[in-house]
């Protein structure tokens, strides 16, 4: 993975790392004492005794200096060591427990000072003051050691204070605040691993890329994802919103369907119709036959031939959208319209007498007429026999025809119809597909040998700058024109005509105006 790939799994999983910092600071913000008074963890702690020399008069007008150094020596080799071990119940070698001794002669203030470190702080205060009295004690037991004329007295006893030792122990800092800010860079760190490791488990695909490669298919449009607000109202936006990028998503897609001819994808199956039977009825009537399908269900496909439709009709050209998902019909349910009888009931007419023209239905949608699924109960399989006819006279109905079918993974009966189609359309949800699924829908699709025009992502996680719309990328600057048209056309309808404002179609309201102002010209000058 790049650097670039590893902010794009943090900016999707952001959530996951918040949670686990504010998670990580609430606990040691209600487990800390108030109090700055908190115990520090240690890497050992250090006692010292102090140990005052004074010299003894050999006689009433002068006296003899100690020898401080010979007596920092018997604190570090010979008797004193050994009795020091001793007595603190030290097993070792006397020798390696006065290594760690630290002895500091003073001679201005004729004193010494003994520092014995220890990771228990009883033990290093023990050890301290075990040395300094039985350095005393050797001293007083044998006068002739060369220091007769001192004496020594214990100034000061050991007292543990606790350090931070050389064992890399980490001091921290006490008080709530720091703590809880350590805490949560800590849980910052463990949420950018938990991320991820979530994205290297989920094998769902989201960008462009990711859909391309496990497809090996062209991404013709993406379809930004809308906000929550805007879900109920979305169902046919490009007839409600037509300035929205939304809109204009589809629009691409419809216009990559008109200027391509698809690629068919490689595959082993023998069509059962010749290859060049369906372009040559395309030729004769115009009309072209587009199977929009998905994956698998709630992937946008019904929402999508809906926009699709009325993107086509905008056109100009007449659109048929024919619900062919017989299992789950939702066409009639996004164009508002009842759903009555419709292809189920054609299919299982057996005589023939049913019209296809009276199946047909208007919309609200100028231009876009839809054939819903029908009312009869029989297999969808047993129904396919009369597909091909039907869709044969369905050509002959509209410009353009906008098959809505079952999904690929999750029910056969699109395989029915796509050797009798022009074109292929693949609606993928962003973060829904797996890339084993893509895999298994490129192979299906393989087998077949039809035309695949592309594929068209819904909720894909389009930057604003990458969504191309009337409003460049904007939506609000689209709502902004749409208001600002609205208004303009409510005050040429309610008040006067006033004077150009800028705009071609201010100057003149309707086509009798010039011929009006000729007329008063001409008056005039008579």
């Amino acid at each position: 993975m790049t650097l670039q790939d590893y902010f794009k799994v943090f900016r999707h999983r952001w959530i996951i790392i918040v949670i686990c910092a504010l998670v990580a600071g609430a606990i040691t913000w209600f487990i800390t004492p108030a109090s700055s008074d908190t115990t520090k963890k240690v890497g050992s702690y250090t006692a010292t005794a102090t140990m005052l020399v004074t010299a003894k008069a050999s006689s009433a007008a002068t006296a003899v200096a100690p020898n401080l150094d010979r007596v920092a020596l018997y604190l570090k080799t010979g008797e004193v060591p050994k009795r020091a071990a001793k007595k603190v119940g030290y097993e070792g070698d006397p020798a390696v427990l006065a290594s760690g001794l630290t002895v500091v002669t003073d001679p201005a203030a004729q004193a010494i000072t003994v520092a014995a470190t220890a990771s228990d702080g009883k033990q290093a205060a023990a050890v301290a003051n075990a040395f300094a009295n039985e350095t005393i004690n050797y001293i007083k037991e044998k006068p002739r050691a060369g220091v007769e004329n001192a004496r020594l007295e214990v100034l000061q006893t050991a007292t543990p204070i606790p350090t931070a030792g050389s064992d890399g122990g980490f001091v921290i800092p006490p008080g709530r605040g720091p703590r809880t800010a350590i805490a949560t860079l800590l849980g910052v760190l463990v949420g950018l691993g938990l991320a991820l490791l979530l994205d290297r488990l989920d094998s769902r695909l989201r960008t462009r890329s990711e859909i391309h490669n496990a497809l090996q298919m062209p991404i013709i449009a993406e379809v930004p994802r809308l906000k929550r607000a805007q879900r109920s109202r979305a169902s046919i936006a490009v007839a409600t919103d037509p300035l929205s990028i939304y809109s204009d998503g589809y629009r691409a897609a419809r216009t990559a369907l008109v200027h391509t001819t698809g690629q068919v994808m490689p595959g082993d199956y023998t069509p059962r119709r010749a290859a060049s039977e369906v372009p040559e009825k395309q030729a004769a009537t115009g009309a072209r036959l587009i199977v929009v399908t998905s994956a698998h269900a709630a992937e946008g496909k019904t929402t999508s031939v809906a926009n699709l439709a009325a993107s086509f009709a905008e056109t100009g050209q007449r659109v048929l959208v024919l619900d062919a998902d017989l299992r789950s019909p939702d066409v009639h349910n996004v164009f508002d319209v009842p759903q009555g009888a419709g292809i189920s009931d054609y299919l299982s007419d057996v005589s023939g007498d049913a019209s296809l023209a009276s199946l047909m239905r208007p919309t609200s949608v100028p231009g876009v007429r839809i054939m819903s699924a029908g009312s009869s109960l029989a297999h969808p399989a047993a129904l396919a026999s009369r597909m091909s006819h039907l869709l044969d006279e369905a050509r002959g109905m509209a410009d353009v025809v906008l098959i809505d079918t079952a999904p690929l993974l999750e029910a056969s009966d699109v395989f029915d119809i796509l050797p009798m189609v022009d074109t292929l359309l693949l609606v993928v949800r962003s973060g829904r597909l797996t890339e084993v699924a893509g895999n298994r829908v490129a192979e299906l699709v393989g087998r077949f040998q039809v035309p695949v025009s592309g594929v068209l992502i819904v909720g894909a996680p389009t930057k604003r700058a990458d969504a191309y719309g009337y409003g460049y990328g904007d939506d609000r600057m689209s709502k902004r024109k749409a208001k600002r048209a609205r208004k303009g056309a409510r005050s040429r309808q309610s008040g006067p005509v006033g004077p150009p404002t800028g705009h071609m179609g201010d100057f003149f309201d309707d086509a009798e105006q010039p011929e009006s102002r000729r007329s008063r010209r001409t008056s005039s000058s008579a």
